[in-house]
This record gives structure tokens, C-alpha cells and sequence, in this order.
């Protein structure tokens, strides 16, 4: 389960980790879905970047559905939390196995200890890759410290200090971060997994659709969804299997107009959003079967532009349009 997207959502962070955590804390706050439900959507332009992370409060537990990849804004969540939360935090719920959504569960387990993580069954057979692939994240960020100090010493002496005092706070934070560990997860999900918060319900289904161990959660009643990569507006399909994804969204446009959906990604969207992800994913699948003659890139030429128009709306989008079109037109490839 390699991310093959990590070098696009999660190679900007390192150096510039404070500049990054004070960026979102000014333009993202926690906002009020419900009573019992926070939401906190990243900024955005870092919607593609980096997860959105929902909070859920019953009468005598609480929960965090996914974790940033960007372990400060991690650690400004848990000062939220330790602000303001009056019940113990009970559970960690990632939705699935992308570096985004899961590694930050390092620096939750960390600070909640006792907080049981809790996953898609299938990806918790294979947790000694993430438990590394943590780690390789922190090698990561320590190479690039050591490279920005190199290229430090050749800028004008007037503006060493400054950046010096940013190398040093990153140094910090990394030999902090090497302290903790991901832990493997306290309770799996195969099919449903029903959870009492304290007069405060809630199901966690599992399904093979973004990937093929993704978790979903619906609350109050089903008329609030909170699932992850599988309804973003723009859906990554690099690694999803595409027939039941389809299968699936198709499944919950059916859903009530009033029901409140919280993707991974970008801001809350309603049952009518989910009908442009649908169609998007059935274009793609589609475009491969009906044009076996044609290479990647011609397929990405031949795709149609009506969906180019749709979701290239500023300069964020118009880098991640492309690269989330080829991803699906391989995967689609490779499924055949």
C-alpha cells in the first residue's frame, strides 16, 4: 500500500512547518457542524495537501476522524483539544491508509494514549508498513533540514538569522516527533462497527472504494456522513477500485438532501456535490474502455474538457486537475 502521491500532498512541509501551521490556524478554524460534530477544513490552498480532521463529542467519550499529515497542525489539534474538550478522547478513527489521514495518529497516540485507533481491518494486517513509513517521513524531514542548512550558509548574511531560528524550531520538532510511534490499531473493521459515545450513537462502515480499506462514519441518524476521501469533490482515483466506488456513490446520492457530507478534502458538500464525482469516475473508466488503442498521455489529450472547466478553479486546482485525471486513467488501465 505505497503512497504514490505523497510527493505532491506532503513534500512541502518540512522547512516550512511553522510558516505552514500558522497559515492554517489563520485562515482554518473549527467550525460547528452540530452540536456533537466539529469540522476543521484546512485552508484552501492546502485542500489537496493535507486532510480536513472531524471531532465528535458524546456525553462521556469523544473521537478525531483522520489526522494531518502536517504533525504541527497535528500538535495545534491537540492544544484545541486540550482547551476545550470536557470528555475523554476514546478513539481515533483513520479512514484510510494514505500518509495524509494516518501518519499525524502518531502525535495523537503520543498525547491520548489510551485512545483506541481504529481502522479498516485490511489495512491493520499491513500496519508494519506505516509504522515505517513513519518513520521514513522523519528521515525525510531530516535530510531536507540538513540541505536547507547548507543552502542557508550561501544566503546574504542580513537574512541567515531569521531562517537560522526556523532550522533550529524544525530540529526541535523532529527530535520530539522521533520520540513517538504509530501504533497498530486497538480495534478493526470489517464490515459495520456500531459505537455508543454516550447517548450519542454512531456506525463505522467499511469499503473498497478510494482504496481498498476505507472507513466511512455516519452520525445522527445518517444525516450526517463523514467519509473521507471517497466523497471529495474532486476524487483522487490513483488507487480506488472504480467499479465499486461508483457502485457506492451512486448508492449515496440516493441519500436524504438534507444529510451533511464531510470529505477529506476541500469543504462540507451536500448528497447533490456527490453526482459530479460520480460522473467523473464513470468518465474515466469509461474513456479507457471505449479507446484501448490509446496510450496515457492521449488519453489525458482525448478526456473530456467539460470536466477541466469544472473543477480548474484557481491555480491549486489547475496543478492537481491533471495529476489526479492521470492517476485514475492508469488505474483504470491497469483494471482492465
Amino acid at each position: 500500500m505505497k503512497n504514490y502521491f505523497i510527493s505532491f500532498r506532503l513534500t512541502h512541509f518540512l522547512v516550512f512547518a511553522g510558516t505552514l501551521l500558522s497559515t492554517s490556524q489563520a485562515q482554518a478554524q473549527w467550525q460547528k457542524i452540530s452540536n456533537q460534530v466539529d469540522f476543521f477544513q484546512q485552508p484552501a490552498n492546502l485542500r489537496f495537501y493535507d486532510s480536513n480532521q472531524i471531532l465528535i463529542k458524546g456525553d462521556s467519550c469523544a473521537l478525531i476522524f483522520d489526522a494531518s499529515g502536517n504533525f504541527s497542525a497535528v500538535e495545534a489539534t491537540v492544544k484545541h483539544l486540550k482547551r476545550t474538550l470536557e470528555v475523554p478522547l476514546c478513539y481515533l478513527i483513520a479512514s484510510h491508509f494514505h500518509d495524509d489521514h494516518l501518519l499525524g495518529m502518531a502525535v495523537l497516540q503520543h498525547h491520548y494514549p489510551d485512545a483506541k485507533l481504529i481502522t479498516h481491518k485490511k489495512l491493520a494486517t499491513s500496519f508494519t508498513d506505516f509504522q515505517q513509513a513513519y518513520t521514513n517521513k522523519l528521515d525525510n524531514y531530516q535530510q531536507s533540514i540538513e540541505l536547507s542548512f547548507q543552502r542557508l550558509a550561501k544566503q546574504p548574511v542580513d537574512k541567515q538569522p531569521a531562517w537560522h531560528d526556523k532550522l533550529e524550531l524544525a530540529k526541535e520538532r523532529l527530535l520530539r516527533w522521533r520520540e513517538y510511534a504509530l501504533h497498530p490499531p486497538a480495534l478493526t473493521v470489517t464490515d459495520s462497527l456500531a459505537l455508543d459515545l454516550g447517548n450519542y450513537p454512531i456506525t463505522i462502515n467499511a469499503y473498497q472504494a478510494h482504496t481498498d480499506a476505507d472507513l466511512m462514519l455516519f452520525a445522527e441518524q445518517q444525516t450526517i456522513l463523514i467519509g473521507g476521501d471517497i466523497v471529495d469533490y474532486l476524487p483522487y482515483p490513483g488507487h480506488g477500485n472504480l467499479t465499486s466506488w461508483q457502485a457506492l456513490l451512486k448508492e449515496l446520492t440516493t441519500g436524504t438532501s438534507e444529510q451533511i457530507i464531510l470529505p477529506g478534502h476541500g469543504k462540507p458538500l451536500t448528497v447533490k456535490n456527490l453526482e459530479q464525482s460520480h460522473a467523473f469516475l464513470i468518465a474515466i473508466q469509461e474513456h479507457v474502455q471505449n479507446n484501448p488503442e490509446q496510450n496515457l498521455a492521449q488519453l489525458q489529450q482525448s478526456f473530456n474538457k467539460q470536466f477541466a472547466n469544472q473543477y480548474i478553479t484557481d491555480d491549486i486546482s489547475a496543478k492537481a486537475y491533471p495529476m489526479f485525471l492521470q492517476a485514475g486513467l492508469k488505474r483504470a488501465k491497469q483494471s482492465k
